[in-house]
Parts: C-alpha cells; sequence; structure tokens
C-alpha cells in the first residue's frame, strides 16, 4: 500500500511539472506588462554590461533590486534574448524550489510533513510558473531565509546567521516591499537572539547586508535620497493618491491574512482558505496546550507571518498582489506539518480536497491560457506575432514608435526588441525615417476620448499625414505605416530614444 501511495504522489508531482511547463511547452510564456519590463532590463545589461538598479516599483520613486535581472541573464544570454527558452530555465527554478522545500521541511520537521509540502507546493507553483517576473524571486529564497532564522535560533551559529541575512539581502533586491517588513523582522528578532544568548559580537554580522543594500545607497547618494523620501511617501499611503482610513487599510490585512494570503483555494474558490486559516488556529491552540519539539519553529511562524501583516500597515494604502503572494509560500509549507495536531481523517480527508480542487482550477486555468496563446495581450506569442508583421512589411532601413496608453508598452518594447535579431533589418528606436511605422495599442473603451492615439501621433510625433498602409491586427492593435518627407523628416519628435527607458 505504501508503495502504491508512494508511486501515487510521484506521478501527482510530475503532472503538475508538466503543468508548471505548460506554456512553455506550447512555446509561448505568460507576458505581461512586469515580464516585459524585466526582459527590457535584460537586454540593458547584455548591452551595458553593468547596471546598478533594478526596475521602478512605481511613480513615487521606489526601485527594486537588480539581483534577479543578473540570476537570469546566463540563461537569457543562452537563449539568446528569447522567452521561452528563458522560460524553460523558470521551470527549472520551480523544481530546485519544490526539492529545497522538501529539504528544509524535513530538517525542520520530519520527512511525511516533506512530503506533503511537495505535494502542495508542486500544485500550488502551476498557475505562477507559467511567467516570472523579479517578485517572484522573492519565493525562491523564501523557504530558505525562514529554515536559517530557525537553524541560528537553535544552534547560534555565524554559518546560520550568515545564511539568514544572505536570503534577506535577496529577499530586498527581488522585492523591495517583501524585504523591508522582513528586515524590520529579521532586526529585531535577531538581536533579541544575540542578547538572550549574550552573543553580542555577532552582530556585526549585520554589516554583511551593506553588499545587498549597497546599490540602493549608491543610487540615493546620487540622486537627493529619492527612494527615502519615497518609504516616508507610502507612510501616509500616496501610492492610492491620498491616505486612506486605517480602519480600511486594517480590513485589507485582515482579508490577507487569514483569506487571499492562504492562497491554497483561488477564486472563486477563496473563500475556503478561510479552513486552511482555521486549522492553523485549531493546531496552534493544541499545541499551547502541550510539550512540542516544534514550538520554536511554529512560533517563528508566527512572528514573521503576523509580524509582515502588522508592518504593512505603515503604509496607508492598499496591498497588491505582488507584495502579499510571496509570503503565502510560508502559510503552505507549515500546513504540510499540522497533520501532527489535527485527527488524521479530517487532515488527510482536507489535504486530498485540497489537491483536488487545486488541480480542476488549474486545468481550467490552462485550458484558458491554451485558447488565448497569441490572442491575449498576456501571451509573448501575441506580441511576437504583431512585431513580426512590422519585419515582413519593412524596406531594409525604417524607424518606429509604440504607442501605449499607459505610456511604458513595456511588452511591445521588448518584442520589436527580440524579433530585430530574426530579420537581416536595420530598425531606428523611436527615430523617425523615410519609412515610420507606429504600433498602436488600444485605449480603454472608457478612455478613447482623453489617450487618443491620433492625437499622440500628430502632437508628439509631430506626423500629421494620413498612413500609407494600415494593418489591423488582433484585440484592435494596428500598425500605421507613413512615407515621411525630407521636410516632415526635419521637424522634431517629442518621443525620442530617451524615453524607451520609462522602467528607469
Amino acid at each position: 500500500m505504501k508503495i502504491i501511495i508512494a508511486f501515487s504522489g510521484f506521478i501527482f508531482v510530475l503532472v503538475n511539472l508538466i503543468l508548471s511547463s505548460w506554456s512553455v511547452i506550447n512555446k509561448d510564456i505568460y507576458y505581461y506588462t512586469d515580464i516585459g519590463r524585466d526582459f527590457l532590463i535584460f537586454d540593458e545589461i547584455a548591452t551595458k554590461k553593468l547596471v546598478l538598479v533594478g526596475p521602478r516599483s512605481d511613480a513615487q520613486g521606489i526601485f527594486h533590486g537588480i539581483a534577479w535581472h543578473y540570476f537570469n541573464m546566463p540563461a537569457y544570454l543562452l537563449a539568446q534574448g528569447n522567452p521561452v527558452i528563458v522560460g524553460l530555465f523558470w521551470i527549472l527554478l520551480g523544481v530546485g524550489l519544490v526539492i529545497t522545500s522538501y529539504f528544509i521541511v524535513k530538517k525542520l520537521f520530519d520527512k511525511k510533513s516533506a512530503i506533503i509540502a511537495v505535494l502542495l507546493l508542486s500544485t500550488y507553483l502551476v498557475e505562477h510558473m507559467q511567467g516570472l517576473f523579479h517578485g517572484k524571486g522573492a519565493w525562491f529564497v523564501l523557504p530558505a531565509y525562514f529554515y536559517f532564522f530557525v537553524r541560528y535560533s537553535q544552534t547560534k551559529k555565524p554559518f546560520d546567521l550568515l545564511g539568514h541575512l544572505l536570503m534577506l539581502g535577496l529577499l530586498i533586491q527581488f522585492e523591495i516591499a517583501v524585504g523591508m517588513p522582513f528586515a524590520l523582522l529579521s532586526f529585531v528578532g535577531l538581536v533579541y537572539l544575540m542578547v538572550r544568548s549574550k552573543l553580542f559580537h555577532h552582530i556585526f554580522y549585520f554589516a554583511f547586508l551593506i553588499i545587498p543594500l549597497s546599490t540602493f545607497l549608491m543610487f540615493d547618494l546620487r540622486h537627493d535620497f529619492l527612494q527615502i523620501k519615497s518609504f516616508l511617501s507610502y507612510g501616509q499611503g500616496v501610492r492610492n493618491g491620498v491616505a486612506i482610513p486605517f480602519m480600511i487599510s486594517l480590513t485589507d490585512r485582515l482579508h490577507h491574512f487569514a483569506y487571499t494570503g492562504i492562497n491554497l483555494f483561488k477564486f472563486p474558490l477563496a473563500q475556503w482558505n478561510l479552513i486552511v486559516f482555521g486549522s492553523f488556529i485549531y493546531s496552534f491552540l493544541k499545541l499551547k496546550k502541550i510539550k512540542d519539539k516544534y514550538k520554536r519553529t511554529y512560533f517563528a511562524f508566527i512572528y514573521f507571518y503576523v509580524g509582515f501583516y502588522l508592518l504593512t500597515l505603515l503604509h496607508g494604502g492598499l496591498l497588491i498582489e505582488f507584495w502579499w503572494l510571496p509570503v503565502s509560500l510560508l502559510p503552505i509549507l507549515i500546513f504540510s506539518t499540522l497533520h501532527h495536531y489535527i485527527p488524521k481523517f479530517v487532515y488527510y480527508g482536507f489535504l486530498v480536497l485540497i489537491l483536488g480542487v487545486s488541480t480542476f482550477q488549474n486545468i481550467n486555468y490552462l485550458k484558458t491560457v491554451t485558447q488565448e496563446m497569441g490572442k491575449k495581450t498576456t501571451s509573448w506569442q501575441f506580441h511576437l506575432n504583431n512585431a513580426k508583421q512590422i519585419y515582413e512589411d519593412a524596406p531594409a532601413e525604417f524607424g518606429f514608435f509604440i504607442y501605449a496608453p499607459d505610456i511604458f508598452g513595456y511588452q511591445d518594447k521588448y518584442a520589436m526588441l527580440y524579433t530585430q535579431r530574426l530579420y537581416s533589418k536595420k530598425p531606428y528606436v523611436f527615430t523617425k525615417k523615410k519609412i515610420t511605422y507606429v504600433l498602436i495599442e488600444p485605449p480603454p473603451s472608457f478612455r478613447t476620448s482623453d489617450l487618443s492615439p491620433r492625437w499622440w501621433i500628430e502632437e508628439k510625433l509631430k506626423i500629421k499625414k494620413t498612413p500609407i498602409k494600415t494593418i489591423s491586427l488582433g484585440l484592435d492593435y494596428k500598425i500605421e505605416k507613413y512615407e515621411l518627407t525630407d521636410e516632415e523628416l526635419k521637424i522634431p519628435s517629442e518621443i525620442t530614444q530617451a524615453d524607451w527607458l520609462f522602467f528607469r
């Protein structure tokens, strides 16, 4: 019977691995705006060789680190910029996360818990592995971050302390909105352990953080402490336009803490996560009444999980998915250990329900992904095919511009850059030439009056003539081809190559 269960578990994980690779198998990736921006930064690193700051997090001037982008560079260079091949590297990262999580849970708890963690994690990752961006890099270090903290609390060895600080540095680099709350929690927790154990000299190991934080420090020194000022603004909730009432922020945190932030069940069944939350409450209340060798580990989880959401209240606005999603990995790993405290038939019955429902949701999600490949803006193939339309039509040399309602146009920008490698033609980025193309993303239906591409072409590009050709694309995208005279080329465009790097 044990052999049958073990074999079934292996097949289940293998199927989840195949499902995680679904987009890559179909020569596509989930390709939304932040992923397009990451690929533009990959290209920037390949061109400039040394880049010290990552993508801008928002208009208030907070930037992420650059570690995720350098970490991906070997795959990017080997793939010659092909996002689908880089996607293969992401699948390997997912496999690595599952394997390391197995050993971490096994080391902190036991083998049975580790196996359950692998089953849950392999299911959980299916949707998210269709496309990765820098913020999801936090997933790959969060289990090790937690592990080294617990180990340091047990051993007080410098190796575990440095391991924890290294993982903390990577958290800050990958997703600053996740890394900074954990940095405060690490500092308080570690200082408490050092004082309690009278290891005062261990505080000097904090200097190790200068390495991952150095890029932020250099950036602020060169830009009038822009990030520090932005963090102060975040405390006033400026991301949401104005500071919102505290009770709204608190309700938002509680919603994520006990509901969406657990994320084992996804919409429209997300409310079932409350049952998972209830299992935590039941187990921890039971744990409080008994002697248990895992108490310290559970306390560390409560400290970091509760502490993270409490510290996010310092930002007076609402949490966005990119901030809470990486943290959802912790309750998943801890839930895998609760079979010690919940009646067996209840726990394993609920576990089968979670795995079954999650698999059903994953399959439905991938059906939608398959139907949308090459047809939706979140498909790499959609943007690649649009770019190919320009190169197929273009002469040996041409200029091009990209109109996007959000100004940025990251997805189309990188698609144009990559497609250049497939053709022996010379494009001029955001430059008017005798033959000039404008790739137009349609504005939202409720913003057509103030986000008119025609106004942008006439007033920003200074092209006030009818295109000689219009190529209609899917989703109301279109390409306009212009043939400009020498006199028209002399009129400078307000959109230049300097506007290419809006992610800075």
